[in-house]
């Protein structure tokens, strides 16, 4: 039993040390020596270039419901895009009570560019997007599929395309996501250090892998032929998306040069209601996508899927699986020095957490017991997120996070 335990802390601790320290360290290594060059035209596909083919049309898809915060900014971003290539905009209003669907009248109406769909029942963001890209006829057109609280610069649609023009192999290009807005108070600065790590362990996964784990969602860019119909019900759109083109033999990587903004969330119930839904759609691709990841030695995909992702989604059972095992093999080798470390530990971790909820509400804000908190509140997230899934998924209609 002993022997049993022992081997199940050494796995736990090595599952949550692999995917938050060793494969990143591993991956800023080898994005700097072993970059995948740009493939040949996928199925005998000609390549486009931009001096030759010219540029492919291109749909911006987007799902809104009672974005009208935020709305009238992201359609000034949209009309500001400098592309050079025939541009269209298509809106789904996912059934909006408030201003909505009236800026979206008025939009049309001033630019032809744009067209809105307005449902009048809930249909939940990858239904749309698949109503949306199904209207589409162009089978060499570029989706762009982006969030209304996600903001552009005027060159980040041309940039997303750019890669697409030297690698026929290449269905899915990312933007590079810059949150704004972080502050002490809240759980900003922690959101804000999170997604900078992850943005840079993506860009280096395209460059080694030629696979991405995965577009933000916020705004990205998808060929209509690597365009799969996400199922009913799955919550995490853009994960399916990127992964289904992926299985079909398609390449993706993230573009520094695609700059977008999003203020990030302050509320740290308000993201772990947000983390708890992406959780649970993380399980439905996890299975969906089982024979991508497993068995991890099997190609660079299925590994960086397994390091990146899988063993991250798993670190809730890894913290408990741990925390079990070291607990009862103190008690069972009757090393009290082990079980004293036990409780300390236990101790300060949540105690750290504790201390920057209470100080928190005085007006004190510490950074290392903020990271604490954060990260066991997110685990906390993937964990019910794993519970529902385990209840069954009914519905993927989502409410807007209120951001910054």
């Amino acid at each position: 039993m002993i022997i049993l335990l022992l081997a199940v802390l050494v796995l736990c601790g090595l599952g949550v040390l692999h995917t938050y320290l060793f494969y990143p360290w591993q991956m800023r290594i080898w994005a700097r020596t072993q970059v995948l060059p740009p493939g040949p035209p996928k199925g005998g596909e000609r390549m486009r270039s931009d001096e030759g083919m010219g540029w492919p049309p291109v749909y911006v898809l987007m799902a809104a419901h009672n974005e009208e915060a935020v709305l009238g900014e992201k359609l000034a971003t949209l009309v500001a895009q400098d592309y050079p290539g025939p541009l269209y905009f298509r809106i789904g209003s996912d059934c909006s009570s408030d201003a909505t669907n009236g800026i979206l009248e008025a939009q049309a109406a001033a630019d032809g560019r744009f067209a809105a769909t307005y449902f009048t029942v809930r249909q939940g963001k990858p239904a749309i997007i698949n109503q949306l890209a199904a209207a589409v006829i162009e089978a060499d057109a570029v989706f762009v599929l982006t969030d209304a609280s996600v903001m552009l610069r005027p060159e980040t649609v041309r940039q997303l395309v750019l890669p697409l023009l030297s690698d026929a192999r290449l269905g899915v290009v990312d933007a590079t996501m810059v949150q704004t807005g972080g502050r002490a108070e809240g759980i900003g600065l922690a959101e804000e250090k999170y997604i900078s790590g992850e943005v840079w362990l993506k860009r280096a996964e395209g460059l080694r892998w030629g696979a991405m784990m995965g577009p933000f969602g916020g705004c990205w860019a998808i060929r209509a032929a690597a365009f799969h119909p996400v199922p009913a019900n799955f919550l995490v759109d853009d994960f399916y998306l990127c992964l289904a083109a992926y299985e079909a033999g398609w390449r993706g990587r993230s573009s520094p040069d695609a700059i977008v903004y999003e203020a990030v969330g302050q509320s740290i119930a308000a993201e772990f209601r947000r983390k708890v839904r992406i959780s649970s759609g993380n399980w439905q691709n996890l299975v969906r996508f089982r024979t991508t990841w497993w068995p991890p030695g099997r190609s660079g995909v299925a590994y960086a899927f397994f390091s990146h992702k899988i063993l991250r989604w798993w670190t809730p059972f890894f913290l408990l699986g741990g925390a079990l095992a070291w607990a009862g093999l103190a008690f069972l080798s009757g090393n009290y020095w082990a079980l004293a470390l036990f409780v300390l530990v236990i101790s300060a971790t949540l105690g750290l957490a504790l201390t920057d909820l209470l100080l928190s509400r005085l007006g004190i804000h510490l950074a290392g017991a903020r990271a604490m908190r954060y990260f066991l509140a997110m685990n906390a997230a993937l964990l019910v997120g794993f519970l529902r899934f385990i209840n069954g998924i009914q519905s993927n209609v989502w409410q807007p996070s209120q951001r910054n």
